[in-house]
């Protein structure tokens, strides 16, 4: 059974170079519930490519800055 490409296992390393997050954001995520799915291989952490490109594109976009702002602190 062949997997599909957005079903390729990436390392922690390739998903914090494509969010441009550091590695203790992805753990605080993973213990927090937060950020893309991931998949547990024994003791390794992987994530499905489809999992981070989902997250991806559930996140907001916006047309500016004061937009962000404005959207952050309605959440708050």
């Amino acid at each position: 059974m062949e997997a599909s490409s957005n079903d390729r296992l990436l390392q922690q390393d390739e998903v914090k170079e494509m969010l441009g997050l550091a590695d203790s954001t992805l753990e605080q995520w993973r213990l927090k519930g937060k950020g893309p799915k991931f998949v547990k291989l024994g003791r390794a952490v992987r994530y499905r490519l489809s999992d981070v490109q989902h997250y991806i594109s559930s996140l907001p976009c916006f047309g500016s800055t004061t937009e962000a702002d404005h959207q952050r602190e309605a959440q708050v």
